[in-house]
């Protein structure tokens, strides 16, 4: 016997079973010239493209100087992106635009700028990290407050956040004139903005032009619940974009070591915990629940592949191995 949609309570059409895209942020490949990357992407079955424009990363793909000057650059750079099927879907200035002194005096102008860019490139969403200032207006050092014993640190975060809302104000501001609709912050430690009561926090203060890009793997690692942070946050309209990106917790040192202080680059089987391609650190079944709790939630931006996998051969590996599994795993 035939079913017929009106028998359900729910319009079964209404909902968008395979809403979000796959795609790459291209730093993965940082030694790969940028046409090279395309092609790369374009073989793994890649739908869109995430691009660095500066902050902490040597943006190997964009000459953000050069195209913000040259309209010529800019129509070449678009064409080899669109010419091969791709789009441009977010420009990623991960930066500490808010950090005390010299040490990261460039990156403020370098989110600034991506704005600009994004305008001209006509470019709607920015990918960034908030940033994480000084403890006080003397200090020339980063204090990430994880802990608000002593009392004293209440004192901390109370200049630590009249220093970011008022720089992520003007930010905002400068965005929404270039036509940028979504600004996503990364739930990276050392970064003022980490989960979801912080990215809540901030949004209430600037506006909903800020929301999260949820990267689990940062989450693991810290000891949160991606798949809990997807539900409220999607609650919130404020999942604004998602790394494909994963890590594997060696429980044996994670026991003994609680939080990762050692190198960052250190030998990964001295590490608490490793970055690892997609599905290497936590399996199918995980990852379908997360793309589905995605879904169910009305996400439909993309899952951008940023790997990083100290005992694959390669970075292209590690993708190409991420971005196949991602193909499986998310909704179709």
């Amino acid at each position: 016997m035939s079913m017929d949609p009106k028998d359900f309570d729910m319009p079964v059409a209404s909902f968008n079973p395979n809403p979000m895209k796959l795609g790459l942020f291209t730093d993965g490949l940082p030694d790969m010239p940028f046409e090279q990357v395309l092609d790369e992407a374009v073989k793994m079955g890649i739908q869109v493209l995430e691009i660095a424009t500066g902050g902490y990363s040597c943006a190997p793909h964009l000459d953000m100087e050069k195209l913000l000057n040259s309209a010529q650059a800019r129509k070449e750079f678009m064409q080899a992106i669109e010419s091969r099927g791709l789009e441009l879907y977010a420009l990623n200035c991960s930066a500490n635009a808010i950090g005390p002194g010299e040490r990261w005096a460039s990156h403020a102008p370098d989110v600034m700028n991506t704005f600009r860019l994004a305008e001209l490139l006509g470019v709607k969403h920015v990918v960034a990290q908030s940033g994480l200032p000084a403890g006080a207006p003397n200090d020339t050092t980063l204090n990430w407050v994880t802990h608000t014993f002593p009392p004293e640190m209440m004192d901390v975060l109370k200049y630590q956040w009249g220093v970011a809302i008022d720089f992520w104000s003007k930010a905002a501001d400068l965005a929404k004139s270039c036509g940028v609709e979504t600004i996503a912050l990364e739930n990276h430690p050392m970064n003022l903005v980490y989960n979801v009561p912080t990215v809540l926090k901030l949004r209430e203060a600037v506006g909903d032009i800020i929301g999260l890009n949820l990267d689990p793997s940062h989450v693991f690692f810290m000891g949160g619940d991606p798949l809990a942070m997807a539900r409220e946050l999607c609650k919130q309209k404020a999942v604004y974009h998602v790394h494909g990106k994963d890590s594997r917790i060696n429980p044996h040192i994670k026991g003994l070591d609680c939080y990762e202080q050692g190198i960052y680059n250190g030998p990964a089987v001295t590490r608490s915990w490793n970055y690892v391609a997609v599905g290497y650190g936590h399996d199918a079944l995980w990852w379908k629940t997360f793309f589905a709790t995605l879904a169910e939630g009305d996400y439909h931006g993309p899952v951008s592949i940023e790997v990083e996998d100290p005992l694959m051969p390669n970075n292209l590996i590690a993708i190409q191995k991420s971005a196949a599994f991602l193909k499986e795993t998310m909704l179709s």
